[in-house]
């Protein structure tokens, strides 16, 4: 929490008192510390020094426009994996030549667009997915960098909903098949063969899969390269984990992480690209919440806050642990007990924080954030139950400003109409 912290009992983000915005902005709300973010990127980027590389930032984590100029500003690239993705990034000025195309549905339309800005590579993930570009690419009279995306067939260690490198999952394709392929795309003319992709999942936190699996696609760029091709990019993806049960921000994996990159890349000249997300900006955003119940059921607590999975998915999709927390403090001593802290949506999925400390005091009214939500947060926000999205704040030192606004059910119904039989009397 370098830039959420506790002076005098109230929680601050950066130099501004949390509760203040309170009275500003409805809740839920979330609330992003710009100079965490900078922070952030600026201790991944020192530590990379030394090496040909590439930060592209995975803009699915987080993808609203103010992030995105303010890793722009950083010198970052971009990791994209939709229309809306791409065009977020170019409209926050980041450059085209620093943007990789990911994902295994990528549209005629998405293509068509991605070539015509000239993107530094798409990463394949099937050979109709490079049919497709290629004859895109020549009904357009362009040539389209790419990359395949190999499937290494390694268990990464997290969530399974969220592995991406084991034979059975849709990513990629498997390493043993890629060189035929590779082959095969060095005929096409409109196909310029610019590097190897892998992504192996998200949230992991041991260095044992990376070290496989960058072994592997290492390998395989020299066998490549033996072949006649000249493989300029080595896009290793994202997946370094965080410490969500944690208050402190711990480094020491993070360096070794790179470390681990210096050391097996040492002898190549290659661009390294990374794409990272969680580790950016999951500590640099909160969610801030209100508490409308408290329920005693069988000896059960239950508080009833007025975020719920419709906000914050993650618990209900990953079983994802956050902790929650209140805005002020109480004095010393205060006495807490478990709850289970439950949103408003009509889920039994719909909890929040499992067996969360709060004060036995706590009464309807009082303001909780739960924390490391900057990453993967609004982006998978909903509208069920036809409830509002949340809005968006971001601070800057001394200043803040809502970087999206809240989408009301009046905004919602905007986009629906009464079918023309049934206005009939």
């Amino acid at each position: 929490m370098l830039f959420f912290k506790y002076k005098n009992n109230n929680l601050f983000c950066e130099n501004i008192k949390v509760s203040d915005i309170c009275k500003k902005f409805e809740t839920p709300f979330y609330l992003y510390s710009s100079n965490a973010l900078v922070n952030n990127y600026n201790n991944l980027d020192k530590l990379l020094k030394g090496i040909n590389y590439l930060i592209a930032y995975s803009v699915k984590a987080n993808s609203n426009i103010s992030v995105l100029k303010t890793f722009s500003n950083c010198g970052a690239g971009a990791d994209v994996v939709s229309i809306g993705e791409l065009k977020k990034a170019i409209k926050a000025g980041i450059s085209s030549s620093k943007i990789v195309y990911s994902g295994v549905g990528k549209s005629n339309e998405e293509i068509a667009y991605a070539l015509k800005a000239n993107i530094e590579q798409f990463n394949v993930e099937s050979l109709e997915e490079l049919e497709t570009i290629s004859l895109i690419a020549q009904q357009m009279n362009a040539v389209a960098n790419i990359a395949l995306r190999v499937n290494p067939d390694i268990t990464a260690g997290g969530h399974p909903k969220i592995s991406t490198g084991k034979k059975t999952d849709k990513f990629g394709i498997p390493i043993s098949k890629s060189k035929k392929i590779y082959k095969f795309a060095k005929e096409l003319s409109n196909i310029n063969i610019k590097g190897v992709d892998i992504h192996i999942g998200s949230q992991i936190s041991n260095l044992s899969p990376f070290k496989k699996a960058f072994k592997k696609v290492l390998n395989f760029c020299m066998e490549l390269d033996s072949l006649g091709f000249d493989i300029k990019n080595i896009d290793l993806g994202g997946g370094i984990g965080i410490d969500y049960e944690s208050d402190k921000q711990d480094l020491k994996f993070l360096n070794k992480y790179v470390n681990l990159i210096k050391d097996i890349f040492k002898k190549t000249n290659k661009k390294i690209i990374i794409e990272p997300g969680r580790f950016l900006v999951a500590n640099a955003g909160i969610l801030v919440t209100k508490v409308l119940y408290k329920k005693i059921v069988d000896n059960k607590n239950f508080l009833i806050i007025d975020a719920g999975m419709n906000d914050l998915m993650r618990p209900a999709l990953y079983d994802a642990k956050h902790l929650i927390k209140p805005l002020e403090k109480k004095i010393k001593n205060q006495m807490t007990k478990k709850f289970e802290v439950v949103g408003t949506i009509c889920e039994t999925a719909d909890v929040m924080v499992k067996g969360a400390k709060i004060y036995k005091t706590v009464k309807k009214g009082d303001f909780y954030f739960i924390d490391k939500t900057g990453a993967y947060g609004h982006v998978m926000s909903s509208s069920y139950n036809s409830k509002s999205i949340a809005s968006e704040v971001m601070i800057n030192k001394n200043d803040y400003t809502e970087i999206k606004k809240r989408i009301n059910t009046e905004d919602l119904l905007k986009f629906e109409k009464t079918a023309a039989w049934l206005r009939k009397k």
